[in-house]
């Protein structure tokens, strides 16, 4: 796999969906929400649905659709860093490049969940 950041939104969005399967978290504090990533430069979006007993993931048009517990909207290609792991949540915040939608305090409850997402972004994008 590249690591670039894709020139478009479907290629992100597949992307990010490997990403989320291969960092797939069954405990029960990860399985209640339903997390909604949404990217700007290129356009796309990827629901990550835990409210059941399995992870449930969606993108597109089908993704924007419904309510989330946590919307995280990110801008690329900046983003790819904070994917990498390479950019913190604080600091991305800070830059622009991260601006969370819903509870601050449920959202810093999935940090031990991040570091899976962003090895498996890192093994993606190797």
């Amino acid at each position: 796999m590249t690591s670039l950041w894709p020139a478009r939104g479907a290629d992100l969005e597949a992307r990010l969906t490997r990403v989320f399967l291969r960092a797939a978290d069954p405990s029960p504090a990860q399985a209640r929400l339903k997390l909604r990533f949404v990217h700007t430069a290129p356009d796309a979006c990827v629901l990550v649905d835990g409210r059941s007993d399995e992870v449930a993931l969606s993108s597109g048009n089908a993704a924007r659709q419904g309510d989330a517990d946590l919307t995280f909207h990110l801008r690329g290609p900046e983003a790819h860093t904070f994917w990498r792991g390479e950019l913190n949540p604080v600091a991305a915040m800070t830059a622009g490049v991260l601006r969370i939608e819903g509870p601050l305090l449920r959202a810093l409850a999935l940090a031990p969940g991040l570091k899976l997402v962003q090895a498996a972004y890192r093994e993606e994008t190797a």
